[in-house]
């Protein structure tokens, strides 16, 4: 059962006072602390000094991973060196899963590396190990690429190629220990480009692909794709059913059919959601904060598993429901974004944690069909 966690009240109202001259040896992190300012996701110290150029502690680093992502816990972790009478006990609580490494030690006041902070970056995110794209992103363009741990090498591969982590003058300086104001600088990096304030460099040319219109591929060419790459023969016959409620919503159905290849494995599924559950594209129970299988909406036929997902994307881009919605399609029309994601692009960091989601469905699916 999750338990319950009170954060300690924010120290931040002398934070919200600080002037430029003490501002201006940060200008490059101007916007970043702004941000986490306002966001009340950095609060300064007792006397209210933001100290952006002190070293970020672990303990600080849990604080500010919790408030910018809201994290919760749901397994608590008895670490011999913090008491539940310690200000960051409650934020430790909540953050320590995200964390890549982690022993009976919390190490609260140890200070944070950049490529420890990027890696519970990448966790506290929502992304895994398994989101790596490119494993030499690091060979590649850093000449210190070799000096990053190991157990940080995939996440901190992951900062890289989703545009969390740049590095400078081609160095990643992976051991050095990260300042407040850098920390500031790659959350609103996250965040920031998550609600749109700015974009990120995922290593792809920038596009805008319409999700809503008539169809620009045949049900046939569908087919004949899917069946080259190897779909199930369930797969390849649900192409009708996307085509037909295609012309119902005017959604693209091949747009659709493509992200269904994605979260099925062209409907050979494997992963937690079952292929009798009939859910076409990973739509998760009203609630639901797992990945398990019961987490997974089932819907009694494969006709209603096409039509909940034609469904679910218009509560996405604004569309009204055909017929009854499932629960969740309720849970994204509460969400200030619904109905606002109009391209394909979009799709990342809303329908799914991952900036790159979006483009991937383009580039790896809909391309190629």
């Amino acid at each position: 059962m999750k338990k319950s966690v009170k954060l300690p009240s924010l120290v931040i109202a002398a934070a919200l006072l600080f002037q430029m001259p003490a501002f201006a040896e940060y200008e490059w992190a101007k916007n970043a602390v702004n941000y986490c300012v306002e966001k009340k996701i950095l609060s300064g110290m007792e006397n209210g000094d933001l100290a952006l150029g002190d070293n970020l502690t672990r303990e600080q680093m849990a604080k500010i991973m919790v408030d910018a992502f809201g994290l919760t816990a749901d397994e608590y972790s008895d670490f011999s060196d913090v008491f539940n009478d310690r200000w960051s006990y409650a934020y430790i609580q909540a953050f320590h899963k995200y964390m890549k490494k982690s022993g009976s030690n919390f190490k609260p006041d140890e200070n944070v590396s950049r490529q420890e902070f990027a890696a519970s970056l990448v966790l506290s995110s929502g992304l895994k190990e398994s989101n790596l794209r490119n494993p030499d992103i690091l060979s590649v363009n850093f000449s210190d690429y070799n000096q990053v741990d190991s157990d940080y090498k995939k996440l901190l591969s992951i900062a890289v190629e989703r545009g969390y982590y740049k590095g400078s003058d081609g160095m990643l300086r992976p051991a050095d220990l990260l300042t407040r104001a850098e920390a500031c600088s790659l959350l609103y990096r996250v965040l920031g480009a998550k609600e749109g304030k700015i974009t990120l460099d995922l290593g792809v040319k920038q596009s805008s692909t319409p999700i809503c219109g008539a169809a620009q591929i045949s049900v046939g060419q569908a087919k004949a794709w899917a069946k080259k790459s190897g779909a199930a023969e369930r797969f390849i016959d649900i192409a009708d059913i996307y085509w037909k409620y295609g012309e119902i919503t005017g959604i693209r159905p091949e747009i659709l059919y493509a992200q269904a290849a994605k979260e099925t494995g062209y409907g050979k599924y494997g992963g937690n959601v079952l292929p009798e559950q009939n859910n076409w594209a990973g739509i998760k129970v009203k609630g639901a904060t797992g990945d398990r299988t019961e987490d997974h909406e089932t819907f009694e036929t494969p006709d209603d598993g096409v039509r909940a997902h034609f469904n679910h994307m218009s509560a996405y881009i604004g569309l009204e429901p055909v017929g009854t919605p499932h629960g969740r399609y309720y849970s994204v029309k509460t969400l200030k974004w619904a109905g606002s994601v109009k391209t394909v692009e979009e799709l990342g960091g809303k329908w799914c944690p991952d900036l790159y989601y979006g483009y991937s469905i383009l580039h790896n699916y809909l391309e190629k069909m």
